[in-house]
């Protein structure tokens, strides 16, 4: 953007401007008194020459000397009259020269100043979004921990829980399916031991009758009842006298959350050859060999490290 050498002021570009042939300094039209038709005059085609006052003035004093030299009237009143009008003419370029450089150090001094204050918001800025960053971190991982206890409480609920898939109801009289389960396993069940027992919703793409899911009143019997189940290999409903022989399975109660999972954690057995996967009280367990470590599946995070 330039600068009008008449006003010093900013010569936009919905502005009228116009420059000097000679000096080649930019002014406004209004400032110089110029039409749009005399600005349009001046910088068309026509060849029109146009001077800015000082430099118009020094060609006309010029002129005037070259006249008087060729005609031979030139005195030496002309002379100092010339050199009087150069010093005159210095003084002013001297002055022009010293307005334009306080308008451009004005200027300079104002962008000096936006940028820095530009530069304190940014910092501000900056400083604002790594808190926050820093906050969400620390969020995130209280979060996490909240989820993980809740998750926890919840599966410890479920510790007075079973599931026994693959036993059809007979009569849809739950709780004698349960008794019958629990004699064909060698454990007496009577109905005072149980809390609450029901059939659980089936899924469409599952195969055999639906589980069901036994809340016993003790977590003692839960358990004694699961290693009656892991004490006999190859339970099956021909133990239960059904006139068939498909494999019947007690489970422990997982929260969704774990369930997924322990799915996940059986994928990963297949297809990093680990030999052992269970469930004990509640927790995941993995080991890839008979001597091997145990592992335990807290999160996805686990199965990636290893």
């Amino acid at each position: 953007m330039s600068t009008c050498s008449t006003c010093s002021k900013s010569i936009t570009r919905t502005q009228l401007k116009i420059q000097c042939n000679d000096c080649s300094k930019p002014f406004h039209a209004v400032c110089e008194k110029l039409s749009k038709v005399d600005v349009e005059f001046f910088t068309g085609d026509g060849g029109a020459v146009w001077r800015c006052a000082p430099c118009a003035k020094e060609r006309r004093t010029s002129l005037r000397l070259e006249s008087s030299l060729t005609q031979g009237s030139l005195t030496l009143e002309d002379v100092m009259k010339a050199i009087q009008d150069l010093k005159a003419q210095q003084v002013q370029s001297c002055k022009d020269f010293n307005n334009s450089y306080e308008a451009l150090n004005s200027k300079v001094d104002d962008s000096l100043k936006v940028n820095t204050d530009l530069s304190e918001k940014l910092s501000k800025f900056i400083t604002t979004i790594e808190r926050l960053e820093s906050e969400n971190v620390q969020l995130k991982v209280k979060l996490h921990a909240l989820e993980s206890r809740l998750e926890e409480q919840e599966q410890y609920t479920r510790r007075y829980c079973i599931e026994i898939q693959g036993v059809p109801v007979r009569n849809s009289n739950v709780m004698d399916t349960v008794k019958d389960v629990g004699k064909a396993l060698g454990m007496e069940i009577k109905e005072e031991m149980i809390d609450a027992c029901h059939t659980l919703g089936k899924r469409k793409d599952a195969e055999g009758p639906p589980g069901i899911i036994v809340k016993f009143v003790r977590r003692t019997d839960a358990d004694n009842l699961l290693a009656k189940r892991r004490a006999k290999a190859q339970f099956s409903t021909r133990h239960l006298n059904l006139g068939t022989d498909n494999p019947v399975y007690l489970n422990e109660s997982l929260t969704p959350a774990r369930r997924m999972l322990l799915k996940k954690a059986r994928d990963f057995r297949r297809t990093n050859g680990y030999k052992w996967l269970w469930v004990r009280g509640g927790k995941i367990l993995m080991r890839k060999e008979d001597n091997g470590p145990v592992i335990n599946v807290k999160c996805q995070s686990d199965l990636d490290s290893l």
